[in-house]
């Protein structure tokens, strides 16, 4: 255990979203929902920071502000565990079926 880094957060009640991206394959969208749950979401291949891109479209299509969302695994992939401060997993589940497609 010397040496490894611990990172301890503050105990906040929200819910959390498996998200995969697409990048690049036609409009912006949540395109579908797999079997495990992951939400799988196109987005444009032109951005330059894919994660801020990620909450900025989540905010926008879910009507959520910005700073409920953190990406809490994944930020270097196209395969993020993301955080929702203040809704609980059936609010977020709700959400994300009216917007699907």
């Amino acid at each position: 255990m010397i040496g490894r880094k611990f990172n301890f957060h503050d105990g906040e009640k929200g819910s959390a979203l498996a998200v995969r991206i697409i990048k690049g394959r036609g409009k912006q969208r949540i395109k579908k929902i797999l079997k495990d749950g992951t939400v799988v979401i196109n987005l444009s291949e032109k951005t330059e920071d894919i994660n801020q891109e990620l909450i900025r479209f989540l905010s926008n299509k879910l009507n959520i502000t910005q700073k409920q969302f953190d990406i809490v695994a994944g930020a270097e992939g196209n395969e993020k565990l993301i955080s929702i401060l203040d809704l609980d997993s059936e609010e977020i589940q709700e959400l994300v079926l009216n917007n699907l497609y």
